[in-house]
């Protein structure tokens, strides 16, 4: 029997009625129903040696002066390094605002949400940290074919098109890769009962439109449903390198179908997926310093962290921003490790991260990213070191 040790729990982060929304700038009023509920939830890894936790939330992001409040305030609570603690986003569009940058004159909900939310993420993994035990883990992949596309088109004369919607037939754009790869994580106990699992997806979660003010998880959350219904445990969901990849459908009933579509996958993944007791804990992190397009608040560099966690033979890299699907495959094809989740969107927001091609094509994700050209290829190397170095 090894070491390892899991933990898993989930807390209910719903926000009330009124609080202004994120993911669409022409919404002009708060949210006005709940279609599901919201959650976080935390895995908490400990081999003896090494605690770590991986926090994931229906949120379309968090800024990193939050991520380091929250790491203190487990820290504190829970004697987790703050530097072990990884905080990522599925990036729903239908979720509450919680970056302070973001919004010129919070709303006193949203405000008072931001506060109770750090109280929250502390109190749920305190309560994963609880309900450690031994435990086995793995990793599988699958495939989510036919859900989502590329909206970075090139037009015959090389320049980008940005399709938010699937262009009709026929039609004389080219359209770049996508990712159909569903990654699996499974930690099951000593009976072989599944505990917990992960679902990593790169896939926007922006199913409806600006038009909706319901509260929802979109797709991740319908997909995490399926898996905790078939499987019990709990699920949760990183979301991969989605930065120019959205649904093929929206609206209507498309976020159950496509949740259903991704949850069942992952359901059929889970029963094939070899696990193992014999899973150290390792952490590092990789600083990384961006050039700006242009000086902001007399800044010309924005320094960012890239962090992985690895259990045993499972590496989880978290990049703070929405990055280009082509930096994902980059990254996964240069270490030439099966298992490694690349989740965006984790341990803060700071915008688009496109490949370097794209600032030449124009479009709207190189056009509104705050980074100069470059920049994707810059943390691809970074994060290919650090997880170099993990090995």
């Amino acid at each position: 029997m090894g070491n390892l040790h899991v933990g898993a729990a989930k807390i209910d982060i719903t926000p009330p009625l009124g609080c202004n929304m994120a993911g669409y700038a022409g919404r002009d009023r708060g949210s006005e129903a709940i279609a599901d509920a919201l959650y976080a939830k935390v895995l908490v890894f400990d081999d003896g040696d090494t605690q770590a936790a991986i926090i994931t939330t229906d949120l379309i992001g968090v800024e990193a002066t939050f991520v380091d409040t929250v790491r203190q305030a487990i820290e504190g609570e829970t004697g987790i390094p703050a530097d072990n603690v990884m905080i990522s986003c599925s990036h729903t569009h239908f979720g509450p605002e919680v970056r302070v940058s973001r919004t010129t004159s919070p709303n006193p909900k949203n405000r008072v949400y931001a506060t109770m939310l750090v109280e929250q993420l502390t109190t749920v993994t305190q309560l994963a940290q609880q309900r450690l035990h031994p435990a086995r883990v793995g990793a599988g992949q699958g495939v989510a074919d036919k859900v989502s596309y590329n909206r970075h088109t090139i037009r015959p004369d090389g320049s980008a098109q940005t399709s938010y919607r699937l262009p009709d037939p026929g039609t004389d754009l080219t359209f770049g890769p996508y990712d159909s790869t569903l990654r699996v994580l499974r930690v099951e106990n000593v009976t072989g009962e599944l505990v917990a699992a992960l679902i990593h997806f790169a896939c926007h979660p922006v199913t409806t439109t600006d038009r909706m003010y319901t509260i929802s998880a979109d797709y991740p959350g319908y997909a995490m449903g399926i898996v905790e219904q078939a499987e019990g445990g709990t699920c949760l969901f990183g979301l991969g390198c989605a930065g120019n990849i959205v649904p093929i459908q929206r609206e209507d009933g498309y976020p159950r179908m496509i949740g259903k579509t991704v949850g069942g996958e992952a359901v059929k993944v889970l029963q094939w997926i070899e696990t193992s007791e014999a899973a150290p804990v390792r952490v590092l992190h990789q600083k990384c310093s961006l050039a700006l397009k242009e000086a902001i608040n007399g800044q010309t560099t924005d320094e960012i962290d890239l962090h992985c966690i690895a259990v045993g033979s499972i590496y989880f890299i978290g990049l703070p921003g929405e990055i280009f699907v082509e930096i994902g495959f980059d990254i996964v094809n240069r270490v030439q490790q099966e298992n490694v989740f690349v989740m965006s969107m984790t341990n803060g927001s700071i915008g688009y991260i496109p490949v370097k091609i794209a600032y030449k094509q124009g479009g709207y994700e190189s056009n509104s990213s705050r980074f100069h050209p470059g920049c994707g290829e810059q943390i691809t190397d970074a994060a290919v070191e650090l997880l170099k170095r993990m090995e």
